[in-house]
């Protein structure tokens, strides 16, 4: 029995190498889970059994990952519209189910490309599959246990957060942490997670996944910083508040100057479309009141004290020649 025990595990092991070199991963594979092809004879059944998709769900930096199953990827109905967007879409489908397929007709930098469409693809068939009822559960489960995380923000108080992204499309843009409690986005604070294509999770996940458990759902946070200087409070109305306003309080001194300049030029137009009519017109006033003749105004003391006094006049002295009359 012993022999015969042995002879039968030797033969898995033989399979088991045959099936990972014929799928193109059995490197890479084993290389990602620190495991050497030789010394595989070691690795228990278990271990052996292990799919692609567990092996791919288990990698450092794929916890946002739930294990998609089998039979809800080999319905053709819930993969409709995803062989446009994946290249190599069979070999990548077949990779992702364990499925054989020659190799002997991809290079290795086809098998390389076989392998990155298999994780686009299982990504986007992800994006799907957390909609449905079973996937929304394993994704609740993991929020639950705060493995996406949890809020940043102070006074959330460690909320527990959600995947999201920003776009339904892949390669737009990088997966994000919705927090329910401040209902923000933020960046994850893992860089191997924060790699992640926000369109593995999708735009609509998060919010319909609150939506279907409202008991998911935090009470809104109250709190709320308050700026302050010297203990006081600062005036809703002060230039902190209102910098938006001004367009920063780097550019208030350049927004005065062009608005001046656009008060000045609005004025040198309005005077010229005036023409010849309007100007005569407005110069007559200004000439009437040059010609008005100027009321004298009463001198100051000071004037009156440095005007000098007027002298009388000396009396003539009769001419003795003159004969009187």
């Amino acid at each position: 029995m012993a022999a015969n025990g042995e002879a039968d595990w030797d033969a898995i092991i033989d399979q088991q190498a045959a099936r990972l070199e014929g799928t193109g991963i059995g490197t890479s594979a084993a290389a990602a889970r620190g495991v050497d092809l030789e010394e595989s004879s070691d690795l228990s059944g278990s271990e052996e059994d292990t799919t692609w998709i567990s092996w791919f769900c288990n990698l450092r930096g794929n916890e946002y990952f739930v294990e998609v199953d089998e039979g809800y990827i080999q319905d053709d109905f819930n993969l409709t519209g995803l062989s446009s967007m994946v290249p190599y879409y069979d070999y990548a489908l077949d990779l992702i189910l364990d499925l054989e397929f020659p190799t002997d007709v991809l290079t290795e930098e086809q098998q390389e490309l076989v392998e990155n469409a298999a994780e686009m693809l299982y990504g986007l068939i992800h994006a799907r599959y957390i909609l449905t009822n079973r996937g929304m559960d394993q994704m609740l489960e993991k929020f639950r246990r705060a493995e996406f995380g949890r809020c940043p923000r102070v006074f959330c108080r460690g909320q527990p957060v959600l995947p999201v992204g920003l776009s339904d499309m892949p390669r737009h843009d990088q997966v994000k942490i919705y927090c329910p409690s401040c209902q923000e986005v933020y960046v994850p604070k893992s860089s191997r997670q924060g790699s992640l294509d926000g369109a593995y999770f999708g735009t609509t996940f998060s919010h319909l996944m609150l939506m279907c458990h409202p008991e998911a759902i935090p009470s809104p946070g109250v709190d709320k910083y308050e700026p302050r200087v010297y203990g006081f409070r600062i005036n809703k109305k002060s230039i902190y508040y209102t910098r938006e306003e001004l367009g920063g309080m780097g550019n208030t001194t350049s927004r005065r100057r062009s608005e001046r300049h656009s008060r000045s030029s609005r004025s040198s137009r309005t005077a010229n479309a005036n023409g010849g009519a309007g100007a005569s017109a407005s110069t007559t006033p200004r000439t009437a009141r040059s010609e008005a003749p100027k009321q004298d105004l009463p001198p100051t003391p000071a004037a009156q004290a440095a005007t000098p006094e007027p002298q009388p006049e000396p009396e003539e002295e009769p001419n003795p020649n003159t004969v009187a009359s």
